[in-house]
């Protein structure tokens, strides 16, 4: 589609992450065809520009605006891409709210992604896994953590090695409870019921994300426990296999309890060409628990 030089101009400036610039740029043509429209004005670019700033809120924007004042590039401000640079033959995989506050989230993906990486590097999981290979590293020789803010999922968390999650199990206060039925409208997966007149939480269809909390209006939906899922040896590609889960709902220090666990579990147990997903499937999540323990 055709642009007008000012409109082509300022949307390059329009502060976002790289990874969603040419998003922005598919998003200002997309006005200019609501409008019926061949070409991309200024006015569709100052639409695009406010729709981004509200996704992305004030906090984000005054941080990119920031860095580009320094002189460096958008991409500085993305935490995923500090975690994983140097050498090192592990990968840290972060979702979206690493840019800005998803309203989904339970936990902080840029803060656990810390946490991740220092204890990798403690436990020396890099030189661990170079020394149990008998090539030349490639990528597919990676450990890769995948977090996700909640149980949306959008890294994928059951396809990576180490994957974790955050979650809110949700407990009802039939007392305090006004029968309006909204938690029953918000939930994504059919779990709340009103059943003998009480409002009912099916446990094996919830996945714990959190949405009938938010959106009771009288309190009654509360938050009984908030932790992360723990998932192993998934795989992806040719030989896809979900990770299996090793907790439904565990603190955080758990979790990395759990992750040292399974690196020393490659560690002592693994072969040549061995991921956790074989160790997982051959021996099964009893070691990693033992460990834990």
């Amino acid at each position: 589609m055709d642009w007008e030089p000012q409109a082509k101009e300022v949307v390059d400036m329009i502060p976002v992450p790289e990874i969603i610039k040419n998003m922005t740029i598919l998003y200002a043509e997309k006005l200019a065809r609501a409008k019926k429209r061949s070409k991309v004005t200024m006015e569709d670019v100052d639409k695009t520009r406010d729709d981004y700033f509200e996704m992305l809120g004030d906090s984000f924007k005054e941080r990119i605006c920031c860095v580009r004042t320094e002189g460096k590039k958008d991409d500085d401000v993305d935490p995923e891409l500090e975690l994983n640079k140097g050498p090192a033959l592990y990968r840290v995989e972060l979702c979206h709210q690493r840019f800005f506050g998803c309203p989904r989230q339970i936990i902080d993906v840029k803060e656990v992604g810390k946490a991740v990486k220092e204890k990798l590097e403690a436990i020396k999981l890099t030189e661990i896994i170079a020394d149990k290979t008998d090539e030349p590293f490639m990528p597919h020789n990676f450990f890769t953590v995948s977090i996700s803010s909640c149980p949306n999922n959008c890294t994928s968390a059951e396809t990576k090695d180490f994957g974790m999650h955050g979650v809110i199990e949700p407990e009802v206060d039939q007392e305090t409870c006004n029968k309006c039925g909204k938690c029953i409208e918000v939930c994504p997966d059919d779990a709340i019921l009103f059943k003998h007149d009480k409002l009912k939480i099916n446990r094996r269809a919830c996945v714990i994300c959190g949405a009938c909390i938010e959106a009771c209006p009288v309190s009654a939906i509360k938050n009984k426990r908030q932790g992360v899922r723990v998932l192993v040896g998934g795989r992806f590609g040719r030989w896809h296999t979900d990770a299996k889960e090793l907790f439904k709902n565990e603190p955080l220090g758990t979790a990395m309890k759990a992750l040292e666990a399974s690196v020393n579990l490659i560690k002592t147990e693994a072969g040549p060409h061995e991921h956790l997903y074989h160790l997982v499937n051959r021996i099964g999540l009893k070691p990693i628990h033992d460990r834990i323990m």
